[in-house]
């Protein structure tokens, strides 16, 4: 089952069209993915406090049609799979007014030690909420 985040559209996120850049898609997918984790017990900044950092190691994503100032938007985020080192999360993000899918796609994070910046293996506790999460 996939998380729903929503939000509004901000005017600053629109160009003067007051269509949404496909930069600030990304800032979505990582707002929701952070509410998705901190809703399963494992938010960011517990995470960074205990030197664990997940930084994105590959983006795909299939801009189908445009978002505009003042929409609301619904991301959903589900769990892709989750690996020794990695974790995939799938993302759809629609305009639930006229129920327009505007963007699909996957960002993988990698696991690093936040100290020495090396990958390392996801922490057992980590590894196992989400692998709950991926079976919801």
């Amino acid at each position: 089952m996939a998380y729903l985040h929503r939000l509004k559209v901000r005017y600053g996120e629109t160009d003067q069209m007051g269509v949404v850049h496909h930069a600030n898609y990304l800032a979505y997918l990582e707002e929701a993915r952070t509410e998705f984790m901190a809703a399963r017990g494992m938010p960011y900044g517990a995470l960074e406090r205990a030197g664990i950092g997940l930084p994105v190691r590959r983006v795909e994503l299939r801009y189908r049609a445009p978002a505009f100032y003042e929409d609301q938007l619904d991301i959903h985020v589900s769990l892709g799979r989750v690996r020794a080192a990695s974790i995939l999360f799938d993302y759809s993000i629609s305009r639930p007014a006229d129920e327009t899918l505007l963007l699909d796609g996957a960002i993988e994070l990698a696991c690093i030690d936040l100290e020495s910046r090396a990958p390392r293996m996801l922490p057992g506790d980590l590894r196992a909420r989400m692998e709950a999460a991926a079976k919801e």
